[in-house]
């Protein structure tokens, strides 16, 4: 991805997310794929991993699948209840006799769930787990963003670090498969598998599993997914392009650090605003993993100068249907944090799952 100067200003993508325009862009040509060893590399510094077009020649097998996600996802942002959407017969003939729906139910913490729909596993007929859920949810509260999610785990999200079911956990992750067949185009693509083979020693299991819609204005702020028993996140493209910053967290305190010293410099709005901001690394650490970081969440997702400053150093990239993203997430102190733009008119679908040794 590279940035466009003033002369170019008319030409190429225009990055913009929940009301702020951050400039435009041109997709950069898909790179050759990467060997293992640069794979391996990357993947321990906690560099994104890019891996353009794997997943090209599967995802027309899926192509229905994916069309009636998209339906899905229609329906739902005018206003239709997923409860009701996953009653029809199509839908109910994936599930059952496996899983049975049971209601909407509520978290009575998330200001943007949409719908939270509760499952039972059933085998022979007889209850085999239970507090099986789906949740549909907006990315933001900005109006002209229509970008969800459809979230699939277990019991209880306020508490989910103090509970370790790995049956539950996968029977979840089953549950997204049958909701969404799509899933398949990474959990059997032996090509991908036989690489996160050799990268992680073994093959992971693909839970917590995402399926996402980013829209025009839309798409995911700065953030981590550091989760505990989870190595990381694999993300596939099937519809539409994303652009992405994707950067190291020890790279992204020194890009917030240059740009700060650099603003403390500078006389003149904008820059000067984040003159305040402290520049040393274990003080924007600190601030960056607390509650309280308003001034430092408007620098990193609402500030087009730090974006451009990032493309410009190299941590831009676009995806399109096909490619598949690795984000590592080893630690706090040592993961990949990550945002994403939508780059087209019209909603698009990807896949993210975490990936976690089976147990």
């Amino acid at each position: 991805m590279r940035w466009l100067t003033d002369v170019a200003r008319h030409a190429g993508v225009l990055l913009q997310r929940r009301g702020t325009v951050h400039g435009r862009v041109t997709p950069a040509a898909s790179p050759a794929m990467p060997d293992i060893a640069v794979i391996r590399d990357a993947w321990q510094r906690s560099h994104a991993v890019r891996l353009p077009g794997l997943l090209l020649s599967a995802v027309p097998e899926y192509v229905e699948a994916i069309a009636d996600a998209l339906t899905i996802m229609r329906r739902v942002r005018q206003g239709e209840s997923c409860v009701d959407i996953l009653d029809e017969a199509v839908y109910q003939q994936r599930l059952q006799p496996d899983f049975e729906l049971l209601a909407t139910v509520h978290s009575g913490h998330d200001a943007q769930e949409i719908e939270k729909i509760a499952f039972d596993a059933v085998k022979s007929g007889e209850l085999f787990a239970e507090d099986l859920w789906m949740k549909v949810s907006c990315l933001s509260f900005f109006d002209e963003d229509d970008s969800i999610r459809f979230r699939f785990s277990y019991g209880m999200e306020m508490f989910k670090n103090q509970e370790d079911d790995p049956l539950r956990e996968r029977l979840a992750a089953e549950l997204a498969g049958r909701v969404f067949p799509e899933c398949a185009v990474i959990t059997d693509h032996a090509p991908l598998l036989d690489l996160l083979q050799t990268l992680l020693g073994f093959r992971p299991e693909f839970v917590e599993r995402i399926i996402y819609s980013n829209a025009p204005q839309g798409g995911a702020q700065f953030h981590q997914d550091v989760e505990h028993g989870h190595h990381g996140v694999i993300y596939a493209q099937l519809h539409g392009r994303t652009a992405w910053l994707a950067l190291p967290r020890a790279a992204l305190l020194q890009e917030i650090g240059q740009f700060v010293r650099q603003a403390g410099a500078a006389s003149a709005a904008p820059d000067a605003r984040f003159r305040d901001l402290p520049t040393a690394t274990e003080a924007l650490a600190d601030m960056l993993e607390s509650g309280d970081q308003e001034e430092l969440e408007l620098l990193l997702n609402h500030t087009p100068a730090f974006t451009r400053q990032l493309i410009e150093h190299g941590w831009g990239l676009t995806l399109q249907a096909g490619d598949v993203l690795l984000l590592p997430q080893h630690s706090t102190a040592d993961c990949c944090w990550h945002s994403v733009f939508c780059l087209d008119e019209e909603p698009g679908h990807s896949l993210s799952f975490a990936l976690a040794e089976p147990s």
